[in-house]
């Protein structure tokens, strides 16, 4: 695999955010984040977002694999150098059960997570900086 396409909820403060701390990350395999259903998905992946549902994580692979929930969620873990050890353990028998429930809690929760923690998503972040006025300046006065 050369790189992982990662759809994320632009919409959603804890997807931004975890969009932010994966972009930090050093990486086996890069991570290509792109803001689901925008015009640039909808291009790359036509018809991905019938398939999957809106609340779902999705990492789609250069090959045209396509992960999605937990199964996203460990996709993303095993590309970054200091997670893939924890990838390969979740993905076990007796860890993906668990993996898969701690995704469902997170994922149904995000909107709480989101106000408990602050965290503001992309389009809450432009909203409000829309709304800042502009400062009038003279210059030479």
């Amino acid at each position: 695999m050369r790189h992982l396409n990662v759809l994320y909820d632009p919409a959603c403060g804890l997807c931004t955010h975890v969009k932010e701390w994966l972009q930090r990350q050093p990486a086996y395999v890069p991570l290509f984040l792109i803001p689901a259903g925008s015009p640039q998905a909808l291009k790359l992946f036509p018809g991905l977002d019938q398939l999957v549902g809106d609340d779902e994580l999705v990492v789609v692979n250069d090959r045209g694999g396509v992960y999605v929930g937990n199964h996203a969620w460990i996709m993303c873990l095993w590309a970054l150098r200091d997670y893939r050890r924890w990838a390969l353990r979740l993905a076990t028998p007796a860890l993906l059960p668990v993996a898969r429930q701690a995704f469902d809690v997170l994922s149904s929760q995000r909107a709480l997570v989101s106000r408990i923690f602050g965290l503001a998503s992309e389009r809450e972040m432009a909203d409000r900086l829309r709304k800042v006025p502009a400062p009038s300046c003279r210059i030479g006065r």
